[in-house]
């Protein structure tokens, strides 16, 4: 590994670093197969060779699912046996014939009840339930422990809406509400959080101006790079 390149490789493996004010090392492999190393400011090359090294296997193995399709898209699985992200990972759908329909997360597994398993339009409709409501119980304890580690700005949101949104992550109103789309369960929790902290950012500037942004970098450092990887993601 060269530390003056910004693409790094080590074996077979490609891969990009980030650092940021973070404590722990993270790896995101993102739908083009790029291979995302996020680390401590600190952290020096050969320690991320060695934690490279050690999760060779795991970077490999989905970093080739991805290769193999010529974009990985957020839409929903149309068959038994298809691939649906799910907090960042790949999981298996799983259709199980049930005259009550049902949607189950188990690993990377997720399990759907249905009576007629050729029903796309169903198997689509049973998923969005089931993710949103995985979505309703997670997103509000993310936004609490996002809230209370920055309590020092005072955000206060007056509410939240988990919704599917057509083109948008989320948004935030004029009263304070904020809304995050569904989709976002799909992605990794970092994904979440800055979406979280950029529309808790607008309760303090209702804009994308310098002040925004500003307050923004304060809180995420990471944003550009965290906006550009969630491009890769078809929405």
């Amino acid at each position: 590994m060269q530390k003056e390149q910004q693409t790094y490789q080590l074996q077979d493996i490609e891969f990009r670093i980030v650092y940021s004010r973070r404590r722990t090392l993270g790896i995101s492999i993102l739908p083009d197969s790029t291979v995302i190393i996020r680390a401590p400011l600190r952290t020096t090359l050969k320690t991320i060779g060695r934690i490279v090294e050690e999760k060779a296997s795991w970077i490999i193995k989905h970093r080739d699912k991805y290769r193999q399709k010529e974009s990985t898209r957020l839409n929903g699985p149309m068959a038994q046996g298809e691939d649906q992200l799910f907090r960042g990972q790949k999981c298996e759908i799983h259709i199980i014939h049930s005259k009550r329909p049902f949607a189950r997360f188990k690993g990377n597994i997720i399990e759907l009840g249905l009576e007629k398993s050729e029903d796309r339009e169903e198997i689509r409709k049973i998923l969005y339930k089931g993710l949103k409501r995985e979505a309703s119980g997670i997103f509000p304890g993310m936004i609490a422990a996002v809230l209370k580690k920055h309590e020092d700005r005072k955000f206060q949101p007056t509410g939240l809406i988990i919704r599917s949104m057509k083109s948008r992550w989320g948004s935030c109103s004029r009263k304070g509400i904020i809304t995050l789309s569904t989709e976002l369960i799909k992605l990794s929790d970092i994904y979440i959080e800055y979406v979280i902290l950029h529309e808790l950012c607008h309760l303090k500037h209702h804009n994308h101006g310098s002040e925004f942004y500003k307050l923004l970098s304060e809180v995420f450092p990471d944003w550009k790079q965290i906006r550009k990887d969630l491009r890769g993601f078809i929405h």
